[in-house]
């Protein structure tokens, strides 16, 4: 099935129906704005969102206080921008029913309750939130846990040998690199080979080569470095001058921990020239670089591409999957991953609702999380993936 046209008169207006009944008239005028109008997004954006929720009979305020609180974080997020997937069902008696799936495509980067209040029915949150992208300011991790695993060389057939045989330098260069950084917690698998479809479909139980030793796991919220080193060999000019280059790209491929998906690519290039042809041989001879200075010339372009990898995993949302264990949710890094007492987490069930999870307990290895709805049903949130929102509180 298509997904239908969500501006089309006979689409648009059950979707907006829908989410009108699920979250209520401001929520609906905020996501027409957001996606009619096309407005252009500051790096961060000051804004202020009310959420409420009924108190139901003989419950705590406390919970609707909670439920309050994830509506109002869910309507600042959507004022940064809203992402919307459109999708058709079909019932048993054949009835086409189309829906709208609505997403924050901003974060939550600090908030503040500046308002509360109660009735005999509902509770009510106001806060003041800041939205905006992650950028290099906001890429404050304190420790990266990161795997290098053995690199990927890809050697032309007209590159001189002692070129070829100089990848293992660039490699140890690298990982030297790597671990001179006061940030990066550095495990060197560069002996092991790196396969996502491995290391995501076997299990390490019935798995030889995991058995013996043999694989190297990386772990949620951490990263798997894989380095490729490619080396082609070019010629140009013609006639009486011609050069001779090798082109060295050196690229450092990032991979989420337990996942395995692709995070970044970071590379660079450079050109090394290594012989040139005059009528004037002598003088060729005599300016030729020695292989110390071409080899120095490779060298010196591995701390470029090791600063924009480490750049990349900085940036990178830190992501986990929630594992429930009796009857509690937790995820499997803690504070060695940048997480405080106050960090928020968001996860999404694939349908309109958000849910918000908030730290209950913390150590440098793993977090403990629970809804602000202490009504969610902690089943159907095991196994989903959260993004942790960078605050600064």
């Amino acid at each position: 099935m298509t997904k239908p046209n969500i501006f089309h008169p006979n689409t648009l207006w059950p979707c907006l129906t829908l989410f009108r009944q699920a979250f209520g008239v401001l929520g609906l005028f905020v996501v027409m704005i957001l996606t009619l109008s096309s407005l252009a997004q500051a790096d961060l954006k000051y804004t202020e969102a009310t959420g409420r929720a009924v108190i139901q009979d003989g419950a705590d305020a406390s919970e609707a206080r909670m439920m309050a609180l994830e509506d109002a974080l869910y309507l600042a997020a959507l004022q940064g921008g809203a992402k919307i997937d459109g999708f058709s069902a079909v019932n048993t008696d054949t009835s086409l029913n189309d829906f709208l799936v609505v997403r924050p495509a901003s974060m939550i980067m600090d908030y503040t309750i500046i308002n509360e209040m109660e009735d005999d029915t509902h509770y009510t949150v106001v806060i003041r939130a800041i939205l905006g992208e992650k950028n290099d300011a906001g890429c404050n991790r304190p420790v990266i846990n990161t795997t290098l695993y053995k690199p990927v060389v890809k050697i032309g057939a007209k590159v001189p040998g002692w070129a070829s045989a100089f990848s293992p330098v660039l490699m140890r260069d690298i990982a030297k690199s790597l671990s001179l950084q006061d940030k990066i917690a550095l495990r060197n698998a560069s002996n092991k080979e790196f396969s996502a479809t491995h290391l995501t479909n076997n299990n390490d139980a019935f798995d030889y080569a995991a058995l013996t030793g043999g694989v190297v796991r990386v772990s949620d919220g951490d990263f798997a470095l894989v380095p490729e080193i490619r080396m082609t060999h070019e010629r140009s000019g013609s006639g009486l001058i011609r050069q001779e280059n090798i082109l060295l790209t050196l690229t450092l491929h990032g991979y989420h921990g337990r996942s395995y998906d692709k995070a970044f690519s970071k590379s660079t290039r450079v050109q090394i020239p290594i012989k040139r042809s005059t009528p004037m041989t002598t003088i060729d001879q005599l300016t030729q670089k020695t292989r110390d200075d071409l080899t120095k010339m490779m060298r010196d372009y591995i701390p470029n591409v090791v600063e924009a990898a480490i750049s990349g995993m900085s940036c990178e949302p830190l992501q986990a999957r929630l594992v429930l264990s009796n009857n509690s949710l937790s995820v499997p890094f803690g504070r060695n991953q940048g997480l405080n007492e106050h960090s928020l987490a968001v996860t999404s069930n694939g349908e309109m609702n958000w849910t918000v999870l908030r730290v209950a307990s913390l150590t440098d290895r793993q977090a403990q999380l629970v809804p602000l709805n202490a009504n969610r049903d902690l089943a159907t949130l095991a196994g989903k993936t959260v993004e942790f929102m960078e605050l600064a509180q």
